[in-house]
Order: structure tokens, then C-alpha cells, then sequence
């Protein structure tokens, strides 16, 4: 009789993805931590123009402003997710190579057209990739939220920029101008002017609502980062906030020309156009967080439950059970 000599299928022969370690606390304090910081000084030296650039448009831009939080927010939700960190893999993962390989081929090519905005966007695929190599690749889809999360910390191109507030301008002229004679104002919108009686609200691309866009974008991905119950709860407070962004700047516009006819002095018109705008931010968080309630309130997942775990969560469910066999008998 002739015996064919092969590899078994059975599960335990079959190649499986080599099992995680977790990282007990001095792994943390001698490895991770150190290369940690190795890394951070070898991106600062290498993105240092970038990161300057980036810097300047967080300070002198107020559409840009919120550049300063976003690395402590990346750390936060870090913080978030510690309850599931996998562990890490015992050996590298050559495909980290992949994504710092595309960072690298990203850098060139900012070099080349000379798109500041594309050398920043690749520390994301320099990190992830890193992570990757030397964590694996669960590592680095457990940090993924995080990462992605540093694209808010990056300007947008110029021209992107510029059509968006074009097509935010118009979008809050109209609707500022909708909310306006809903108050019983003679509000008239002409291109991107309001007229309201005399006078003569201009929406220029400050007041567009870019600003309370990105921002109400960044603060809308975060806290979808930090729901942990479904990705229908992700998919909601993301998608709620664009029209939420643009409520609140058309509301902004709505307010001012209110008040405008109220105060004539021009100190007093600043001081109602800047506290109007450092309230803006404010106002769309308590709003995404009210529309993130109204939500969990109204949509609540029914829990799976088998028999046996009825039963094994009843403690009086094996005594009735054999009362009513008794009973029977």
C-alpha cells in the first residue's frame, strides 16, 4: 500500500500569524518609551521646516488655530483605547516598509511641485508605517485613530482652501439671510452681501465659516474616535457635523446683523464681531454633543442574549427550573 507523505490541513499545521506579547511595564520604561523619543527627535530633525511652517499657520491664521491640540488630542485618544491595546508582535513586519516607503516617496514629490501641505501629510504614513514595522500590524491599526487624526494639524492646499470658502461664503450668505427675515428683518442677500435696512453686512472669507468648519470637523472625528458602541454612532456625529458647522457661522452672521442695528459706534460693532466669532467653537461642541446624545438616547442596540446566558444570569434560574420539573412530576 502506497502512503502519500504531505503536509496535514489540519489547524494545527497550518501557518498562523505568530501569537502577540503584551507589554508589561519595564518593556515600556527601556524600549518603547526610548524609541519613542528617538523617533520624535529624528521626525523634528528631519520635518523641521515643515513642522515651522505648519507652526506659523496655527499662529498667525485663526482657521488654523486649533493645530495646537491636535498632537494632545492624538494622545488622548491613545489613552482612550489602552483597554484594547493588542500587544506587540516578538519580530518586525517587513510591510511596515510599504508605508515608509510611500512617506518617503511623498516627501520627494512635495519637493518637487513644492506643495508644503503633501510633506506634511506624509509623517501620517510615517508614523503608521513605523509603528507597523516595529509593533506590527495590529499595533498599528489599534493607533490608526490616532494617526489620522493629525491630519487636522495640517493647512489645507491654498486652492482647496479658496474654493471652500467660496462655497461656504455663498452658503452662509443665503441662509444667514433666510434667518434674518425669519426674525422679521428686511434682510436682502446680493453675491455675498447682506443688506439689512442701510446696512451693509459683507461676507468676506473670514466669516465664511472655513474656520468653524475644520474645527467642528476635527472635534466631530475625535469624539467618533472615542464612541465605543457602533460605527452607525461614528458615521452620525460625522455626518452631523457639516450641516452643523454651517448652522452655526449662518447663526453667527445672524447675530451680528441683529445687533448691528442696535449699536452704531465701531468699537462696539468689533466687540460684537469678535466675541460672536470666539463663541462660535463653543457653541457647535455643546451642539455636536447634544445631537451625539439625542442620538445614543434614541438609538439603543438591543443585546444578543443565548438561553444559556439567560440562565447563567438568573441566579435563581436552576431552582425554578427544578421546582417546575418537580411540580410536573
Amino acid at each position: 500500500m502506497n502512503v502519500a507523505i504531505g503536509k496535514s490541513n489540519s489547524p494545527d499545521n497550518r501557518s498562523a500569524e505568530p501569537p502577540l506579547q503584551p507589554l508589561l511595564r519595564h518593556q515600556w520604561l527601556r524600549i518603547v518609551l526610548p524609541a519613542s523619543l528617538v523617533f520624535a527627535v529624528a521626525v523634528l530633525y528631519a520635518y523641521w521646516p515643515t513642522l515651522l511652517w505648519m507652526e506659523d499657520a496655527w499662529r498667525v491664521e485663526p482657521d488654523y488655530s486649533h493645530g495646537y491640540l491636535v498632537i494632545p488630542l492624538a494622545g488622548l485618544l491613545l489613552w482612550h483605547r489602552r483597554e484594547s491595546l493588542p500587544g506587540c508582535r516578538g519580530r518586525i513586519s517587513i510591510m511596515g516598509l510599504s508605508l515608509i516607503g510611500l512617506a518617503i516617496v511623498m516627501r520627494w514629490l512635495s519637493r518637487f511641485i513644492y506643495a508644503d501641505f503633501l510633506d506634511a501629510w506624509s509623517i501620517l504614513p510615517l508614523v503608521a508605517g513605523t509603528i507597523w514595522f516595529l509593533l506590527g500590524p495590529r499595533m498599528m491599526r489599534w493607533s490608526l485613530p490616532a494617526i489620522l487624526f493629525l491630519f487636522f494639524m495640517v493647512p489645507m492646499p491654498y486652492q482647496a482652501e479658496s474654493l471652500l470658502s467660496w462655497k461656504l461664503q455663498g452658503v452662509a450668505t443665503q441662509l444667514s439671510t433666510v434667518m434674518l427675515r425669519v426674525l422679521g428683518q428686511p434682510a436682502v442677500s446680493d453675491a455675498h452681501i447682506v443688506w439689512v435696512n442701510d446696512q451693509r453686512l459683507v461676507i468676506e472669507e473670514a466669516c465664511s465659516g472655513l474656520r468653524i468648519f475644520i474645527g467642528v470637523a476635527a472635534l466631530a472625528f475625535f469624539w467618533a474616535a472615542m464612541a465605543s458602541r457602533s460605527w452607525i454612532d461614528r458615521v452620525i456625529v460625522i455626518v452631523a457635523a457639516i450641516p452643523l458647522a454651517i448652522f452655526v457661522n449662518a447663526l453667527r452672521i445672524t447675530t451680528v446683523g441683529v445687533f448691528y442695528q442696535l449699536a452704531d459706534s465701531p468699537h462696539a460693532r468689533n466687540f460684537i464681531h469678535d466675541v460672536t466669532g470666539l463663541l462660535m467653537i463653543p457653541l457647535a461642541f455643546v451642539l455636536l454633543w447634544l445631537v451625539k446624545a439625542y442620538w445614543e438616547n434614541l438609538y439603543r442596540p438591543v443585546e444578543r442574549m443565548t438561553a444559556k446566558d439567560f440562565i447563567s444570569n438568573s441566579p435563581n434560574a436552576n431552582s425554578n427550573a427544578i421546582a417546575s420539573v418537580k411540580a410536573s412530576l
